[in-house]
């Protein structure tokens, strides 16, 4: 006969382990309660027929139980005898039974033909004094409420197994749900649900989703590296293009000018093809010393075709010479965004650009941001700023801060932002 080794479901061990558990916990009742009351009724036997001994033994102390009185006196009932054996032997009212003849003085417990006895045997001034009390029938009530223990443990089980089953059920159920949540995004045929239980299901799906999540990444890194690579080649065709008719004889100054930031726009879609090749790989970016001074002039020289520009008065107060280490493509973007930023919401103003303790400032004069949008600057989409600045296109796309805010994160960097309403905004990027 082949066995299957199938776990458990987690509903069936949520059932198993509630009616265990009340199944345990009622048999440990019942029989405590059975055992108590047993005891007491031996204890009261006990004292019942030490009590009836102590009775006779004061009449035995007077000397009526050798008197008219005896007889009644040692009256037998359906459950007590006694009996008196005196010094010279004689027993009263009649023979001492053969298993009490051997006791000595004191209480004791025996059976004898399937009787539960409780016996007496005190010394008296006539004799030996016998008390026999037949429990019998205590025992059997004490059987019987041990019987109806057990049918009312046998009830709490059968119980407590309705309300596991609806205990189990509200349990599992979350868990089956995200489970077919998980399973129809990403099915399989392959998985076979009736020989599964909820773990082995939620794991499998939870795989499957991985599995598609990754195979996304990998889409998504492969479809940027294709356009960077498409995108780098007419590009470096076009920078050539541009230098040659920049260093042309017959070029003159406005010419030059105009083709100088050409240039400088080519490098800024450049620089952006190769942020979105770092944002897109999610991983960390290897620094080198850069000159930050120059790294701030490139990033405002990139914008010089922005329309919000000319209405900026920018200021380079990084010192010439200052060296940090960063990867140049992650500081050109946030410091790109950032300048940007201050030129689309902060225009008319001035925008400083400082660095001090391993910290980049940017600064405005502007009208600041609003309390309430303060904490949602770095938020894809957002641009509650702008919507509220007069005479400002709010048709962008509110992408640039959230930009930067995430190749920061990418970079191990910390980007915060401050503003009081009125005069105006600030942005520190910390590097270490």
């Amino acid at each position: 006969m082949r066995f299957v080794n199938r776990r458990l479901s987690l509903r069936e061990r949520v059932l198993t382990a509630l009616a265990g558990i009340v199944a345990v916990f009622v048999g440990v009742q019942g029989l405590l309660a059975y055992l108590s009351l047993a005891e007491q009724e031996d204890d009261l036997a006990d004292e019942w027929v030490m009590a009836e001994a102590r009775r006779l033994a004061v009449h035995a102390e007077r000397g009526e139980l050798h008197g008219l009185n005896a007889g009644a006196l040692f009256q037998p009932t359906p459950t007590l005898s006694a009996w008196l054996m005196d010094t010279r032997g004689h027993t009263l009212p009649g023979p001492v039974p053969e298993h009490l003849k051997s006791l000595s003085d004191g209480a004791h417990r025996s059976r004898s033909g399937g009787a539960e006895l409780h016996l007496v045997v005190l010394p008296t001034a006539q004799g030996r004094l016998f008390v026999q009390y037949d429990a019998t029938g205590n025992e059997n009530k004490v059987d019987q409420f041990g019987i109806y223990m057990l049918g009312l443990g046998v009830l709490c089980v059968v119980l407590a197994l309705a309300a596991s089953h609806w205990i189990a059920k509200a349990v599992a159920a979350p868990i089956e749900r995200v489970t077919e949540q998980l399973s129809n995004w990403a099915p399989d045929a392959s998985m076979d649900a009736a020989a599964s239980d909820e773990e082995a299901k939620l794991s499998d799906a939870f795989r499957r989703v991985q599995s598609r999540f990754e195979e996304a990444v990998a889409r998504e890194r492969e479809f940027v590296s294709n356009v960077r690579h498409e995108i780098r080649t007419p590009l470096t065709a076009l920078r050539t293009d541009l230098e040659l008719l920049c260093l042309a004889p017959d070029a003159g100054a406005p010419s030059r000018a105009r083709l100088q930031r050409a240039m400088s726009m080519v490098d800024a879609v450049s620089a952006a093809l190769e942020s979105a090749r770092v944002l897109s790989q999610r991983q960390g970016v290897k620094s080198q010393p850069i000159d930050l001074a120059r790294c701030v002039d490139d990033a405002w020289s990139s914008l010089g075709a922005h329309a919000s520009v000319e209405r900026l008065q920018f200021v380079n107060a990084v010192p010439a010479g200052t060296f940090v280490d960063a990867d140049r493509h992650s500081l050109l973007t946030i410091l790109r965004n950032l300048i940007r930023n201050s030129a689309e919401h902060a225009a008319p103003a001035r925008c400083v650009v400082s660095y001090h303790d391993q910290s980049i400032e940017v600064a405005d004069d502007g009208p600041g941001i609003a309390p309430q949008d303060l904490e949602l600057v770095f938020e894809r989409y957002y641009r509650g700023r702008l919507k509220d600045s007069p005479g400002i296109d709010a048709s962008g796309e509110g992408l640039g801060l959230a930009i930067a805010h995430q190749v920061a994160q990418l970079n191990k960097w910390t980007l915060v932002a401050s503003s009081e309403p009125g005069c105006g905004a600030r942005f520190v990027l910390r590097l270490a």
